[in-house]
């Protein structure tokens, strides 16, 4: 009918048309408003009408069937009758951040892999077929259409399959985050059902009023080719009404719709419209097929394919560009069913499979920030293609016959999870193991005897009957997976897991109540760091604030509940529900500490669980001097020590886990005389105490003589502990010392004389020196406040001369001997830089405002640091350093102490050179046990101290004479620092050398357990940043000056601002080319104000306040521009202050720290760790 070269231009043009739209849909996505967002959303269900409701039904109407019926009436009595219930769906997909119909499953039973595989692989099975006939569609459409058969069908498909896939991969996997939507593919998608409903409209309006004077007309022609009372013959009606079932079980799962519907909708809002366009949109269709099939028959007949009756009807009259139309209309049909199933599924095999395993198996830690982006985008179209081209080769495999009519068999696949979908938001009894067993026997039943009979490997068991074989057997599987899954989840018990997940499917929710004893608080630290891990520290950072917001409740088991469930759903946004609860649970089980919310999940409020609150308790209370015993809400011993036994003396079995503690009290109430006539009273008594919550002290005298005291205290959440101490000694001492008391009160009156006057003359001597101590701390102040600012005015043009000296050397037309002056000035400069902050940390030590915070600090974790720092400095110092890293933990302050170890580093790169220059100078970091301590060690082999100087070099402004020493000359307080510093941690510093054996510094601190949660260490981040946008905030023009001559070297995108609302104006204007921003802590103010202000801030994040905003410094200015952006940026705070409370105010927010003077190459490497971060952490290849 149509030239080759006309088929392949318009099939072209149409192609290039669709890539134009999703390329103009994503690029302008943000600017649609609410209306336009709608219109797209109700357009884009559209893809339901696949080839099949275009050109199928007609040739199911053509043969006189209208069980094709039900294909249209199904979605229309799910809109209509079962809106809310689609509302339902929706809520909780945007809730909780579901990304497919095997995530939302597997949310609602208790996350479960399991389940999610199980799903991902029937919908994949069950879809196949489908997108092998949308490939079939258009290689026919084109084949009837052409005038000459140049190319094979396997050529067609090719080329098809390959247009597609690259269509997909452009528009569907251009980012590695899978929650991002994808406006443009969904622009697409939403003109393609408008192209084909006009198409089709187009065509049954031209039937029906050109060719014929009305629909009516037709049906009057045909009545004389069927007999219509066949159509309610019991298997007409059995296969009509069987397939209206089917397909109102399957319309919701099915991976495209799902994806459409619930995936891609960005608010509840835009789903109103939708709910009347669909039925319309599905009742035009399903009336034009009638319609056409019927004037197709009386026009063709047999002689031509009734699915061909759409595309030659046009052509009868003439209008053959009307066909042609027909044909865009078919391949929008096709094209949009396999672009958005493919989506669903490469999704669904991403997060429920691939991820997992990666995350289970791998052990490699990428390092290099593109590489590892690549990697996992390829991942990401590497499933695009898989799919697309497994349907290419089930299309070319299988008979023409057999395809079309597994396509009709795969429906039935599809519908088995369609029981489970209902079950999740209408029985909350529903469980895990039902749903599984639901699910795996009607799809075995499907299996068995619909998809193996049509694969040709035995006969079908209903190939004999009148009756709809594939329906009635698809129908037996959907009865049994409902029977199954009601038997089974009434014969088994949801997990708690499961109990708690279902409370986001349901509006009442019911309050879990406790009866264990409260747990160590869950790290909000730690655990923000593990979600940052696999959706970047902005994101975190903003998920984390947003739940602070909303959760201020002071109860800790509830916190811990209410955070564990949002870093999991946090989480689900990226790897899925599934995989986000395997994330989780490995990370909170390889911490090896025993959470309140850790036995929730794993045991129900059981005997075990007694056992594991009797197990964390029994370590802490066994060695106590006191007997301890331990109640749980329900009144009931779940704890004690063998010195609780000793006390009482109790019968042998007596005392055992879940023993009612009223018979305790009555067994020892009874072994007292004076208690024998109430003791059931005395008994009640104290069991209303314990009930009541109060605390209560009380003393008695047991008959074997011992006095004992009685403590007993509530503990928060329910239960009681009560703590009995032997006090017979006490008493005994009492006793005698009342006696001697008598004795002593006339010697007392006789020394109280003296001393009355003794104490009048000390009280003199003290005032005088309270005076002159006075004098001394003010003048101490004075001081340490004149070294803090006079350092940072100096540092502040030191920094802007550093600068530009780092950015002159990077030009290429600077010559070596000039480079080489002005590495010399950049020396000068360091020198400078490391003599004021060596003067300014003595000033702080000699204040004494350092206050060490005590925690537990993994030796790994701390070396790997001061590793990545020492090692960029091995080729300028000329030193082979190496790290032995170790898993113990030790009780220290992190900060100081690696200041400590990094004033050793710094001691032996310098030092560790001998004059004959014969041997290469090392370094050795390690750590070696002594007893409770770890010996933290730094080895050099260089020249060595003699013994006569070792306890010198410990003193300030001391330097030992060494013609060797490489790098900057410092003041000698290197050292001194070191050891005021392990004087505030009271830790123990060391010093062993020999003359020519080299030198070994130590610091000795105690070991400790392990903390709740390891803090994660990060690859090095790759040093490239060509491209990278950065913002640079100062109020100093010759620093920001400088700053940006230096990132221009780098090749860096630079904007620049002066103040806060320059800033905000150039971020708002710039925001998708900033990726970064370097921001000075000092914007307004003096010194001593902004160290007020980050005081204040501290206190305030601490207490949930916010602070004004009429002052704003760097860290404010950094919230402020991140609020600005739901995603977040990172950051990196430039100050010369050396504040403790501003250091831990940039910890708490997640910003990078660098003080003045910026070296390069620190400021280098810390951009692209923070920028490696944010991508590394996302999809981490490491095992939790």
């Amino acid at each position: 009918m149509f030239a080759n070269w006309l088929l392949v231009s318009v099939s072209i043009g149409y192609i290039g048309l669709l890539f134009l739209i999703a390329h103009l849909g994503g690029k302008y996505r943000n600017k649609l408003e609410a209306k336009q967002q709608t219109i797209i959303y109700a357009l884009s269900l559209g893809v339901y009408c696949t080839s099949w409701g275009f050109l199928g039904t007609t040739a199911q109407a053509a043969d006189h069937s209208f069980t094709f019926l039900s294909v249209y009436l199904a979605p229309i009595v799910l809109f209509v009758f079962a809106w809310p219930f689609i509302q339902r769906i929706i809520k909780t997909s945007l809730q909780l951040k579901i990304t497919s119909i095997a995530d939302l499953l597997s949310a609602r039973f208790g996350k479960s892999q399991t389940l999610a595989i199980i799903i991902t692989l029937v919908a994949l099975i069950g879809t196949m077929p489908y997108i092998a006939l949308q490939l079939k569609a258009i290689v026919n459409s084109y084949q009837i259409l052409q005038e000459t058969q140049d190319l094979p069908i396997w050529q067609i498909g090719l080329v098809v399959s390959i247009i597609l896939a690259v269509f997909t991969i452009i528009f569907g996997i251009r980012t590695i985050d899978i929650t991002e939507r994808h406006p443009g593919v969904m622009i697409a998608i939403a003109f393609e059902s408008l192209v084909k409903l006009i198409a089709f409209l187009l065509v049954g309006l031209f039937v029906s009023f050109i060719i014929y004077d009305s629909p009516a007309d037709i049906w009057e022609l045909s009545k004389d080719q069927f007999d219509m009372s066949k159509q309610f013959e019991f298997n007409n009606l059995f296969g009509l009404f069987g397939m209206l079932i089917i397909v109102m079980s399957a319309f919701l799962c099915l991976p495209r719709q799902f994806q459409v519907m619930f995936v891609e909708i960005k608010d509840k809002k835009t789903s109103g419209m939708a709910r009347w366009v669909l039925p319309v949109y599905l009742l035009i269709f399903g009336f034009f097929a009638a319609v056409l099939g019927l004037a197709g028959n009386l026009n063709y007949g047999s002689s031509l394919a009734p699915d061909a009756y759409v595309l030659f009807l046009p052509a009868l009259d003439g209008q053959v560009l009307l066909s042609l139309f027909a044909f865009l209309g078919a391949v929008s049909a096709a094209s949009s069913m396999v672009i958005v199933s493919t989506i669903a599924l490469s999704t669904m095999l991403s997060n429920e499979i691939v991820f997992p395993v990666m995350f289970n198996f791998s052990r490699k830690k990428q390092q290099d920030f593109n590489h590892f982006q690549l990697q996992l985008l390829f991942i990401r179209k590497a499933l695009v293609l898989l799919v697309i081209f497994l349907s290419y080769g089930l299309l070319l495999l299988s008979p023409p016959d057999t395809l079309s009519s597994l396509g009709e068999v795969a429906f039935g696949a599809i519908a088995q999870i369609g029981p489970a979908l209902f079950v999740a938001f209408y029985w909350r009894k529903a469980t895990l193991a039902g749903v599984l067993a639901g699910i795996s026997c009607g799809f075995t039943i499907w299996t068995l005897f619909n998809l193996l009979p049509q694969l040709g490997i035995y006969a079908h068991p209903f190939a004999d009957t009148d009756l709809p074989k594939t329906t009635v057997i698809t129908l037996i599987g959907l009865l049994i997976n409902v029977i199954v899954l009601w038997l089974v989840s009434l014969g088994t018990r949801q997990s708690i897991r499961e109990q708690m997940q279902s409370e986001f499917f349901y509006k009442d929710r019911k309050k879990v109540k406790w009866s264990l004893p409260t747990q160590p608080k869950v790290d909000v630290v730690e655990l923000e760091l593990l979600v940052a891990r696999f959706i970047g520290e902005e994101k975190a950072n903003h998920c984390f604030k947003q739940f602070h917001s909303m959760n201020q409740t002071k109860d800790n088991k509830k916190f811990n509940e209410a955070i564990l469930f949002h870093a999991e759903n946090t989480l689900a946004r990226v790897l899925g529900s599934a995989s986000a609860k395997l994330v989780t649970s490995l990370a909170i089980s390889s911490r090896g500490m025993a959470f309140d919310q850790v036995a929730k999940l794993v045991e129900d409020n059981s005997t075990q669980q007694l056992d594991f609150s009797r197990t964390v308790l029994q370590s802490a209370i066994e060695n106590v001097s006191e007997g301890i015993s331990v109640i749980d809400s329900e009144l009931k011993l779940v704890a004690w020590n063998k010195q609780y036994l000793d006390i009482f003396g109790y019968p042998e079995e007596f005392i055992y886990i879940g023993c009612p503690i009223s018979q305790l009290i009555h067994f020892n109430l009874s072994q007292q005389g004076y208690f024998a006539k109430d003791i059931d009273l005395q008994v009640k008594k104290r069991i209303q105490y314990i009930m009541e919550g109060s605390r209560h002290n009380t003393e008695y005298k047991l008959k074997n003589g011992k006095n004992i005291r009685i403590e007993g205290s509530p503990i928060p959440g329910g239960g009681f502990v009560m703590i009995f101490s032997d006090i017979t000694q006490y008493r005994q001492t009492e006793e005698v010392l009342k006696e001697e008391n008598t004795d002593l009160e006339s010697r007392v009156q006789f020394r109280t004389a003296e001393l009355e006057q003794a104490n009048k003359e000390l009280a003199l001597a003290n005032q005088e020196l309270l005076q002159a101590q006075t004098k001394a701390e003010q003048a101490h102040i004075k001081k340490s406040q004149y070294l803090k600012a006079c350092s940072h005015d100096l540092l502040q043009p030191l920094s802007a001369a550093r600068l530009f000296s780092s950015a002159i050397s990077l030009s290429p037309r600077v010559t070596h001997e000039e480079r080489e002056q002005i590495k010399k000035i950049d020396n000068s400069l360091e020198i400078a830089n490391s003599l004021l902050l060596d003067l300014n940390e003595i000033a702080r030590i000699e204040s004494g405002n350092i206050t060490p915070t005590i925690e537990p600090i993994e030796i790994k974790e701390l070396f790997t640091m001061l590793a990545n720092e020492f090692n960029a400095l091995t080729d300028e110092y000329n030193v082979e350093f190496h790290c032995k890293m170790s898993n113990i933990y030790v009780a220290s302050d992190i900060t100081l102490l690696a200041r400590i170890i990094q004033n050793f580093l710094s001691n032996a790169f310098r030092y560790a050179h001998k004059c004959d220059k014969s041997s290469q100078s090392k370094v050795l970091l390690g750590c070696r046990r002594q007893g409770n301590e770890i010996s933290i060690q730094v080895f050099d082999n260089g020249p060595g101290i003699p013994i006569d100087k070792q306890q010198q070099v410990f003193d300030q402004f001391t330097q030992l004479n060494n013609s060797n020493v490489m790098g900057p000359k410092g003041l000698g307080l290197g050292l001194n620092i070191a050891q005021s510093l392990a004087n505030i941690l009271e830790h123990k510093i060391d010093l062993k050398s020999k003359p020519g054996h080299g030198c070994l510094f130590s610091v000795n601190a105690p070991i400790t357990l392990a903390p709740v949660a390891k803090e994660q260490v990060f690859p090095p981040a790759s040093m490239s940043l060509h491209g990278v946008g950065v913002l640079c905030i100062d109020n100093e023009p010759a620093i920001l000056d400088g700053m940006s001559k230096l990132l221009s070297a780098w090749q860096c995108q630079v904007f620049t601002a002066v103040d806060a609302q320059q800033a905000k104006d150039i971020y708002a204007k710039h925001e998708d080319e900033i990726d970064i921003l370097l921001v000075d802590y000092q914007l307004t103010g003096s010194q001593e104000d902004n160290i007020i202000l980050a005081t204040e801030m501290l206190i305030n994040e601490r207490n949930n306040n916010s602070l004004s905003n009429e002052t704003v410094n760097g860290i404010g200015l950094i919230q402020q521009l991140r609020a600005m952006n739901p995603y977040g940026l990172p950051a990196i705070l430039i100050t010369a202050t050396t504040d403790e409370n501003l250091m831990a105010l940039t910890k708490q927010h997640n910003i990078g720290y660098l003080r003045k003077i910026i070296k390069p190459l620190a400021l280098r490497a810390l951009m692209s760790s923070l920028l490696t971060e944010e991508l590394a952490k996302n999809y981490s290849q490491h095992s939790i």
